[in-house]
């Protein structure tokens, strides 16, 4: 349950890392020389966001919720962007599993490069307290991971290019999407290191709480880059995204054993909390 949770909160974020099930493939030919440096072209998040998300099983019973606030901020002439992410299981699952989980990413807005990111779990009795930084001038992540038994800390540099999850999407959303591109990206989640791709499997009309939303529907495929073979990732996961000028990332849903969990963001003006979303229309 705790690892199948974890993963879909986190994957509204492109965090399918430490996600459970059997993993499909990336294409063969994706090498880790392939991943591009993307640089942006939008700044949806520019003047600050925050979005709620609920969790759900069958988008019936609730599970966890998540807040996610972004923030710009000018430390010595630089304008940065702050991103919180704060999930807390409901209290229903509080009894069977409890977590508390708060990660954070300090992004330079100038190229949406990375500079600080912090993953504090606190799930049941696990507390662990991972802070990454990364040096611009030597080009390597320095990580800190205390579980509280031990303390494990290193450095990396490969492979180049390498980002926190939360950079990876922020930096996802400022690029322009069409159906069937496909953006690479090396993320590290604070222990092992992955290939991310996002695929824009197509383009549809969702139908929510708040009304209808023309959307890009990505399917997030990784593979870990440290070991043989794929790594684990969600059953049959699928995020959607606005296809406006926000690129707001409003659902996600995976497939588990019993039936579906399903993540979908809750309208600025709620009537109660969201239900399951449908497609209405394939536009592509």
């Amino acid at each position: 349950m705790n690892r199948t949770l974890q993963a879909i909160l986190w994957a509204v974020l492109a965090l399918p890392l430490i996600a459970s099930g059997d993993a499909k493939p990336l294409a063969g030919e994706t090498q880790a020389a392939a991943v591009p440096a993307y640089q942006p072209r939008h700044y949806p998040f520019d003047g600050g966001e925050k979005a709620v998300y609920y969790a759900s099983w069958n988008g019936i019973l609730s599970m966890a919720t998540a807040e996610i606030y972004t923030t710009p901020q000018w430390i010595d002439g630089k304008k940065f962007y702050n991103v919180r992410v704060e999930a807390r299981t409901s209290k229903l699952l509080d009894f069977i599993w409890k977590m508390r989980d708060t990660i954070t990413s300090t992004i330079e807005a100038n190229g949406l490069k990375p500079t600080r990111f912090t993953f504090s779990q606190r799930e049941n009795s696990k507390v662990i307290d991972t802070v990454a930084h990364f040096d611009r001038s030597t080009k390597k992540w320095s990580v800190r991971r205390d579980e509280r038994h031990k303390v494990i800390q290193y450095e990396f540099d490969q492979p180049i290019n390498t980002l926190d999850p939360i950079t990876a999407i922020y930096l996802a959303r400022s690029q322009e999407l069409k159906v069937g591109d496909h953006l690479f990206f090396h993320i590290f989640g604070g222990k092992y290191r992955y290939l991310l791709d996002l695929e824009v499997e197509r383009r549809e009309t969702v139908s929510t709480r708040s009304g209808n939303i023309d959307a890009f529907k990505i399917v997030p495929r990784i593979k870990n880059v440290e070991k043989q073979g794929y790594a684990e990732r969600l059953y049959e996961a699928a995020i959607w995204i606005s296809a406006d000028e926000r690129r707001i990332p409003f659902m996600m849903t995976s497939k588990i054993v019993f039936g579906s969990i399903y993540v979908e963001m809750v309208p600025e003006n709620p009537a109660s909390q969201p239900t399951a979303a449908k497609v209405v229309e394939n536009l592509s």
